[in-house]
């Protein structure tokens, strides 16, 4: 007699999309709240473009490149920017981290940013449980717009 397989567990890393993804969405969507809009403008050029992701929508972009493990639900470096300015190049600018960076600095100094730079530098391992409870943190603000 064959036996049912149970439902997988997901992966640390489809568990790291998927917060990722939430986060993204929260990011996007509380800026436009702010605005009382459907629209959020662009962190570093100003542009705006619907809060939902897609070609005419926009992203939730990272001050620091690399969505490492440190850095990738940072919510301290991660802004609304449309696609033109989130997309590697040829397509896009690339992150435009000039711009965000000196606007970073702007709003919360230059030893904040040094210490953010230093800690993105550390290696951040994500375990089941904190992905799980970052994802159910997640849908609940979405829950609450």
């Amino acid at each position: 007699m064959k036996r049912k397989k149970g439902k997988k567990s997901p992966t640390v890393p489809k568990l790291k999309a998927k917060a990722w993804a939430l986060l993204s969405e929260c990011i996007r969507h509380e800026a436009a709240e702010r605005d009382d809009s459907d629209y959020v403008g662009c962190y570093t050029c100003g542009d705006v473009h619907p809060w939902k992701s897609g070609v005419t929508g926009m992203n939730a972009g990272h001050a620091i490149p690399g969505r490492s493990g440190a850095v990738l639900l940072d919510e301290e470096v991660i802004r609304p920017q449309c696609n033109k300015c989130n997309a590697k190049p040829p397509f896009g600018r690339g992150g435009e981290y000039h711009i965000f960076a000196a606007k970073l600095i702007k709003e919360n100094g230059m030893d904040w940013w040094e210490a953010k730079l230093q800690s993105s530098r550390q290696i951040k391992k994500w375990s089941r449980s904190e992905l799980e409870e970052k994802i159910s943190s997640y849908k609940a603000r979405l829950n609450g717009l």
